[in-house]
């Protein structure tokens, strides 16, 4: 198969760079910054506390702002007047204090700014209640001192941040302008962005004010100098990172770059690595404003705006002399990870180290960079290239503690070298785990013999699926229906192309072992079944271009589709029929009988044998389980969760109300003296009884799609391509997969 999307950490490595050309190093080419990322860090204790805030809905980017002294917030919960407030860095346990309140209009952004004088004010944009969009001054208590209304192009285009010049003037970021203020708050003109989108501003101590935005191009962002008199941006410079930017010491900037922060000298185009989040319990995606103090601390402030009811997070790093500090006692455990993190894995290690008393885990991502695929590379193909990065990792250096499975299949090849801990004695002494308490067939991928190496905490069942006014209501058939099917639609198409390549995959998928005999370790492709399996498909008549960029055209065409996908969720099927706009039928692959062949799939995570300390490996691996086997909408590992989830997504109702915008509900809440519902809105349950029905057996019939079947069906995809392409006959087509996969059985008896 030549691109196809297992699941969603199998997404996230791709998008690492699976696949790709090799790019020079953001800290290498001649158009980065320059920066010193393999230097020696400054140390570092870190100070974090809780401020008090906990705001009902997610702030923009520019809702924080930060004093010597002060924290101000926007708080912009929806149906409420927006609302500044703040709370004192220093006092910490003084309570929340209003400071503006905007009952006739709305808020965008705030900073504090300064006059001539020296005497500091906090600086508003908004909109009035009539769409009039306005520029207003506040003392820091929150009398007002002016207020100017100015024109723009747009309703849309909000103030997404401001800043304050060294010469008075002001600048209001929005996401395709910059706008500019005289110190009067008289607008004066517009700067528009040269690339996709602006995305920070930030004024530092000098005066100088810095814009970043995406060009559209690279992967880096753009830092600009803004000239307030030009009227322009000048000194373009791509910088790793995001674009996020917080004011520095002496004139410099802050931005942080895959879990590390850094300091940088946009004259001098230099800059420095100032230390790791990850010591500190503290991630990157949580930041949303920094600032270094004049007293050379960092504040930072953390808040996982995923989680609406978290609080709101204060950092203080204040720099050390000598080594880093590890008074704390705690013993450090090393989790390696292969490209791009596993969702939460930064919130799960953060949250974990905040209650261990005894251990502290870090993450060591071990880098992709070199890997290279041609445009055919199957997904085969990367999970291999993936294993034999963190293969070379653990050969050239000491054993970490714990590892990632991208894939469950992960676990055969780091097993057959004896890299595994048996998981079965520490979960025998543990309280909070009992593996009667998980399903079975999850439980089977990650499983040899008596012994378990890692639990999923959720999974995924991957299918062929179509409409089941093409594909007929009930799941499951033989190679002979696919192919028959195949036959008399050959205007079918799927996201992959129906090359005869994948169609013999699909084809071969459940139907393999009637071709094998593994105890004997033989095997039969120059028979007669095999031979006439490969001449009907090399004579099928199909859409071999793939479709991943025009599917939503080929859906809205109505042309017969056979998607393979993988699904994850009990209101899966729901948006998938919502997309198709009529009912599917989840087909499977095919199988000797007709029954459904579907194949079960999950990321996990294993503890090395090597490791110095598997107890402490063991707690985080507990920990990290329970962690994320609650609460969503996940076709869960754990028996309980499971129910759970699936009684959540039969239990609630969504509807869109006259302006677009999505309501939800729970069936069982709703009183029946409610009477009529309000604006007679139609609502629709996440997942109906058909829906259930459907997806109920994926998990009864989902097998394991072990790596040596993987293996031997590369083998055959790769012969098998001379053949269908005319560049050699059936005869010796066959011969030699025999021979490929004869050898095979027999090295690995």
């Amino acid at each position: 198969m030549k691109k196809f999307c297992w699941c969603i950490i199998c997404m996230a490595v791709l998008l690492a760079g699976c696949g790709k050309e090799e790019t020079p190093s953001v800290w290498e080419s001649e158009n980065f910054l320059s920066i010193d990322a393999d230097g020696e860090t400054k140390s570092y204790i870190a100070e974090i506390w809780d401020t008090g805030i906990t705001p009902e809905r997610q702030p923009l980017s520019n809702s924080f702002v930060l004093t010597e002294d002060f924290l101000y917030y926007v708080d912009k919960t929806e149906g409420s007047p927006t609302e500044i407030g703040g709370v004192s860095l220093w006092e910490q346990s003084q309570p929340l204090k209003q400071i503006i309140q905007l009952k006739d209009g709305y808020i965008e952004a705030v900073t504090l700014a300064e006059e001539t004088g020296g005497e500091r004010f906090l600086l508003l944009a908004g909109m009035e209640e009539t769409g009039v969009p306005f520029l207003a001054a506040y003392t820091r208590e929150g009398s007002p001192l002016w207020k100017r209304p100015y024109e723009r192009e747009s309703r849309e285009q909000m103030a997404i941040d401001l800043a304050q010049g060294g010469d008075g003037g002001f600048f209001a970021l929005c996401a395709e302008q910059l706008l500019i203020f005289d110190p009067e708050g008289v607008y004066q003109g517009a700067i528009s962005c040269p690339g996709e989108c602006y995305i920070d501003i930030c004024a530092v101590p000098a005066g100088d004010v810095y814009v970043t935005y995406r060009d559209g191009q690279r992967a880096q962002p753009v830092l600009a100098a803004v000239g307030f008199r030009e009227c322009r941006l000048e000194g373009e410079l791509s910088i790793p990172g995001s674009g996020r930017l917080g004011p520095g010491s002496e004139g410099n900037l802050l931005f942080l770059d895959n879990g590390n922060l850094y300091s940088f000298s946009p004259q001098k185009q230099r800059g420095e690595k100032l230390t790791e989040l990850a010591p500190h319990d503290l991630t990157e995606e949580q930041i949303q404003a920094m600032a270094a103090a004049s007293t050379g601390e960092v504040r930072l402030v953390s808040w996982e705006i995923l989680s609406y009811d978290k609080p709101i997070q204060m950092a203080r790093l204040k720099e050390t002399t000598g080594e880093r500090a590890t008074e704390d006692g705690k013993q450090i455990l090393t989790w390696l990870v292969a490209g791009i993190k596993p969702v939460d894995a930064d919130q799960i290690v953060a949250a974990f180290n905040r209650q261990s008393r005894d251990y502290r885990v870090v993450i060591e991502q071990v880098s992709l960079a070199g890997l290279q695929y041609s445009s055919g590379a199957t997904q085969f193909d990367i999970q291999e290239g993936i294993y034999m990065c963190l293969n070379t990792r653990l050969l050239a250096a000491e054993s970490a503690d714990l590892i990632s499975f991208t894939a469950c299949e992960d676990m055969e090849r780091y097993l057959t070298r004896g890299y595994l801990e048996d998981l079965t004695p520490y979960i025998a002494r543990s309280e909070q785990i009992k593996r009667e308490d998980y399903l079975e067939q999850a439980l089977e991928c990650y499983a040899s013999g008596d012994a378990l190496y890692s639990i999923t905490p959720v999974f995924y069942v991957e299918t062929l699926m179509g409409r089941a006014s093409d594909l007929g209501e009930q799941p499951g058939w033989t190679v002979e229906e696919l192919l028959d099917w195949l036959e008399q639609h050959p205007d079918a198409v799927t996201k992959e192309g129906m090359t005869r390549e994948n169609v013999l995959d699909f084809c071969l998928r459940g139907t393999l072992d009637a071709y094998l005999d593994r105890d004997a370790g033989t095997c039969d492709f120059e028979g007669e079944e095999f031979q006439k399996l490969m001449e009907r498909i090399g004579g099928l008549t199909t859409d071999s271009a793939a479709h991943w960029e025009d599917w939503s055209k080929q859906l809205e065409e109505k042309k017969p589709v056979l998607e393979q996908n993988v699904i994850g969720g009990f209101s899966s099927c729901n948006a998938w029929e919502n997309l198709y706009g009529e009912p599917l039928v989840y087909k499977g692959y095919p199988s000797l009988d007709g029954t459904p062949c579907y194949f079960l799939e999950g990321d996990g995570l294993g503890i090395l044998s090597r490791s110095g300390c598997k107890e402490g490996a063991y707690a985080f691996w507990e920990y990290d389980l329970q962690s994320r086997s609650q609460g969503g909408d996940h076709y869960y590992t754990q028996k309980e969760a499971y129910a759970d989830s699936l009684a959540r997504a039969a239990d609630e109702q969504y509807a869109y109300t006259k302006d677009g915008k999505m309501m939800y509900r729970k069936q069982s809440e709703i009183q029946a003296e409610n009477g009529e519902e309000e604006e007679e809105l139609e609502w629709f349950s996440q997942m109906s009884d058909e829906q259930r029905e459907k997806q109920l057996p994926l998990l009864e019939y989902a097998r394991i799609d072990t790596l040596e079947n993987q293996k031997i069906r590369n083998m055959i995809g790769e012969e098998a391509s001379g053949y269908f392409a005319g560049a050699k006959d059936l005869a010796d087509t066959c011969r030699i997969i025999q021979s490929k996969v004869s050898l095979f059985l027999a090295e690995n008896r």
